[in-house]
């Protein structure tokens, strides 16, 4: 991770080099490169002396688990920040205390069953305080310590392939937290424009750590007049005549507000924050793509996942930003081709 003891003076743009490595977060950060000069230097010798071998065939039983609402294993970390805005079983929009000692715990219950495979809805990277369904993630290689850290990871995935079983991560890369406001709408819904709006940091009270600012994807105000925006396509399989002259030089999409559901084009909601409440990762722009791909590595070269779940948000073309079959192969040591699976 980027740690800046300073994040509040920096201006938008100026997340270019990495800050020191900073020990306090060791047992939730992937990443123990403590030279790294930007997120495509995040690495780690801190691996598996062996990796478990990816199916031949995904064809067999799956479970889906909302890790929070599953299995409470450690109540210790429950709470873990201490604030007011974390825990409490009896409220639906908090958190109730699943992690992953609890899904362990569970495991026998779901190979009696005849699953094969675990796919836990929600990303495992940290979230905001209160964000319970983990789909507002504020980073790609620290864990959320509400859910364990890396030992607990390990320790859940060893246990997994040991019962035969398989693990799929979920990359919410769609949906980030809500960090990301428009200038001069800050307390009002900005209506969707393909100006793009100048993005301001929220900078909000209540923040796990040091994330009151994405520490690794960069807003930008200039504008690159040579950016085009993906091909959009309708229900019916008609592309969307999208007139537009370039787009933000941000690693976010900064086309304003939408409803996340009602009568809207859904190019134009999938382009806007999410319900106003959720920032849009502009994955279809290479460099973004290219830390998204390697996060994804890093994170299988550190606890020997079998597949990853990248929710995309708009129809594009593949040559557009959604990973190809075979993109990965051998990268992180797996015996068999890392199984990306693209949703929309």
């Amino acid at each position: 991770m980027w740690l800046s003891t300073a994040l509040g003076l920096l201006s938008l743009a100026t997340f270019a080099s990495a800050a020191p490595y900073n020990e306090t977060y060791a047992p939730w950060n992937l990443n123990s490169n403590q030279n790294a000069q930007s997120p495509l230097d995040y690495d780690t010798d801190n691996v598996p002396s062996s990796y478990f071998p990816s199916p031949d065939n995904w064809r067999f039983p799956f479970y889906t688990v909302l890790m929070d609402k599953f299995a409470d294993g450690d109540p210790s970390n429950n709470d873990f920040f201490g604030t007011l805005y974390e825990w409490d079983w009896r409220e639906t929009q908090l958190r109730y205390g699943g992690d992953v000692k609890g899904l362990e715990s569970k495991l026998d219950y779901l190979a009696g069953m005849g699953i094969k495979g675990i796919f836990v809805s929600g990303t495992p990277f940290i979230n905001q305080l209160w964000q319970a369904d983990s789909y507002s993630a504020l980073d790609f290689t620290t864990l959320d310590p509400h859910w364990g850290g890396m030992n607990d990871w390990r320790q859940l995935i060893q246990s997994v392939h040991a019962r035969g079983m398989y693990y799929m991560v979920d990359f919410t890369v769609g949906t980030m937290g809500d960090l990301i406001s428009w200038k001069g709408y800050e307390n009002a819904s900005a209506p969707f424009s393909l100006d793009e709006y100048d993005a301001t940091w929220k900078d909000p009270k209540y923040y796990p750590w040091n994330f009151q600012r994405y520490l690794d994807f960069q807003v930008d105000n200039d504008r690159n007049a040579s950016c085009s925006l993906p091909t959009f396509w309708q229900d019916d399989g008609t592309m969307v005549a999208v007139q537009e002259s370039g787009c933000k030089a941000s690693d976010f999409d900064q086309y304003g507000d939408m409803e996340a559901f009602g009568v809207h084009p859904d190019w134009q909601r999938q382009l806007s924050k999410f319900a106003s409440v959720q920032d849009r990762l502009r994955e279809w722009q290479e460099p973004v793509m290219d830390k998204i791909i390697h996060f994804s590595c890093l994170a299988l070269k550190v606890l020997d996942f079998d597949a990853i779940r990248v929710g995309f948000d708009r129809g594009c073309k593949a040559e557009q930003g959604i990973p190809r079959p075979g993109y990965l192969v051998n990268t992180p040591r797996k015996k068999q081709t890392l199984t990306i699976i693209v949703t929309h």
